[in-house]
């Protein structure tokens, strides 16, 4: 026999079959992505709904496994609480059990052969995606492509394993898997985490059953695993993750596991002592979309109740006592799980940067506090801050790259740059507080004093620098062109009253006799400087709010979603 022919076509099927439903399911949660924010504010009002949400969800994408790793990413990024995931993961498993019904559609709708219907299907997306310019017949052009490539990896897997099918070998370590049922469960566990999707392993599970291989008792055994299996992928998604996230993660893993060991035990005493000749007669491809269903279903009706239950013990497993709400601060993070549903993506972006700004408001008048009360004992306090700042800068613009190399439509990708544009703007206000602690440092060391007039100039300077900060960050965050145009005329206020401090403290350096005063004033410039500099960022931040690529156009793109 042909091992390595048999095994080279079967993997050339396979890759068939996964490549479609990359694409399918990609073009799905792009097509669908932008309704998710509507279905989620209407799921979040009970477990019910939840489920509701997470089996549409999961029937449209084609994916439980991207539908719990949503879910999870959802809480990490303080868009849902772990509660509101119990219900969304129950449902996610109902819907992954659509596209096994497509697979054994071979069988109960045989006028729809998978290889003609996918031939179909591929020539008819990829035209649609080669000459259409509209961005949604394009997406709905990858949507059928997927499933065109789907069916003929599909057509092609049974042919390629009926070889191994007829050998005994083969037959018989199927029936093994009947009689051990844990290495069955152990073997759909494996197959699935190795693959990171319960569809594609189900799928080849129907593959070998069309060819007649396949007995019951393997098969249920076998499912039962792979609905564990699916577990691991969204457990690798929260390692590093907060405590919220991991205990969300072990919710499905949890609702699995207890399923797979309630039903394996009832499996095995009814092919063991209730039936045990029909747990070996053969299962088809449909009845292992049965099985699937029906296991699910059942799994549904026997936990629901218990949901708060798996909750507690998933925050146990987690290693905390106290659930966190959506809305506390440490909540709200950047996930990468977000990153192909745009709306949530600049949300948080959005979310994240208010906190940025705050922190710099209060980071520029302490910086001038410093230098001019002389507060040196809380430069290591500040700098502490100034750093936290930076962190979350470089967190959030990281972010901000990923989804840039996203597939956005064009305002998205001009929001996004928008934002990037205005991190480097804040980094770069940031830089300048710290060079006022600097000069703060130096006065500190060289036991400089001032006199009150220069004091009080730069108190003026400093007010004025920190009214136009506020009326920049104002009118990018509520799309104002007044504030945009009252934050242009602060700043040059500000750039005049300097070019105005610069003459008057050179005259003065010529006339001071001591190198004391020189000193002094080089001071009291730079300080002066590293302000005007504050203003000039701010200015540029506020010229976005009177352009397209303000607030407005993330504003625009949730509409359209919703």
């Amino acid at each position: 026999m042909d091992y390595p022919g048999i095994i080279i076509s079967f993997l050339g099927s396979l890759g068939l079959f996964l490549f479609g439903m990359t694409v399918l399911s990609s073009a799905l949660q792009k097509t669908a992505g932008s309704k998710m924010k509507q279905l989620l504010g209407k799921m979040s009002k009970s477990r019910f709904r939840g489920v509701l949400f997470g089996a549409g969800v999961t029937a449209v994408i084609q994916s439980s496994t991207a539908t719990t790793v949503m879910a999870v990413g959802f809480v990490n990024a303080g868009i849902i609480t772990l509660t509101q995931t119990v219900g969304i993961i129950m449902g996610a498993n109902i819907g992954s059990t659509t596209t096994s019904w497509l697979v054994s559609s071979v069988e109960w709708a045989s006028f729809l052969k998978p290889a003609t219907l996918g031939a179909i299907s591929a020539a008819v997306g990829a035209l649609m995606l080669l000459f259409s310019k509209k961005e949604k017949i394009k997406n709905i052009g990858e949507v059928i492509v997927g499933f065109g490539v789907l069916f003929i990896g599909l057509s092609q897997m049974p042919a390629a394993v009926k070889p191994l099918a007829e050998t005994d070998t083969v037959r018989d370590l199927f029936v093994t898997f009947g009689n051990y049922p844990i290495l069955a469960m152990f073997v759909g566990i494996l197959v699935t985490a190795v693959i990171q999707s319960s569809t594609v392993s189900i799928g080849i599970l129907q593959s070998m059953a069309i060819t007649g291989v396949i007995p019951w008792s393997a098969a249920v055994f076998i499912v039962l695993g792979q609905n564990v299996g699916t577990c691991f992928t969204t457990m690798l998604t929260s390692i590093g993750a907060n405590r919220n996230t991991r205990a969300a993660s072990y919710v499905h893993f949890v609702y699995n596991a207890v399923g797979a060991i309630v039903f394996g035990i009832l499996a095995f005493v009814f092919f063991t002592f209730i039936n045990p000749l029909f747990g070996e007669t053969t299962a088809s491809s449909t009845n292992i979309s049965m099985i699937h269903t029906g296991y699910n279903v059942l799994l549904l009706m026997l936990l629901f109740p218990l949901g708060g239950v798996i909750m507690k013990i998933a925050v146990k497993m987690a290693g905390r006592d106290k659930l966190k709400t959506a809305e506390e601060p440490d909540l709200i993070q950047l996930d990468d799980s977000i990153l192909e549903t745009p709306v949530y993506a600049f949300e948080n972006s959005i979310k994240a940067i208010n906190r940025l700004t705050d922190l710099l408001r209060t980071n520029i008048e302490w910086a001038i506090a410093i230098f001019i009360n002389k507060k040196f004992n809380e430069i290591d306090e500040f700098n502490d801050y100034a750093a936290k700042a930076d962190k979350t800068n470089s967190a959030v613009k990281s972010f901000l790259t990923k989804l840039y190399s996203e597939k956005l439509t064009e305002p998205e990708s001009v929001f996004t740059a928008t934002l990037l544009h205005n991190l480097t703007r804040l980094e770069r206000i940031n830089a300048h507080t710290k060079g006022i602690i600097a000069k703060a440092e130096e006065l500190r060391d060289s036991k400089i004093e001032y006199s009150p007039f220069a004091t009080a100039k730069l108190q003026t300077l400093s007010e004025k620098t920190t009214d136009c900060y506020d009326e920049a960050v104002g009118a990018f965050i509520q799309s104002s062109p007044e504030l945009a145009n009252s934050t242009l005329q602060s700043a040059d206020e500000v750039l005049d009253l300097y070019d105005e401090y610069k003459t008057g403290h050179l005259e003065r350096i010529g006339s001071h006799n001591s190198k004391y005063g020189i000193q002094s004033s080089i001071l009291f410039l730079e300080v002066a400087r590293h302000l005007s500099r504050i203003a000039s960022n701010s200015k540029s931040i506020a010229e976005t709010a009177v352009g397209e690529e303000s607030i407005e156009t993330v504003e625009a793109i949730c509409e359209d979603g919703v």
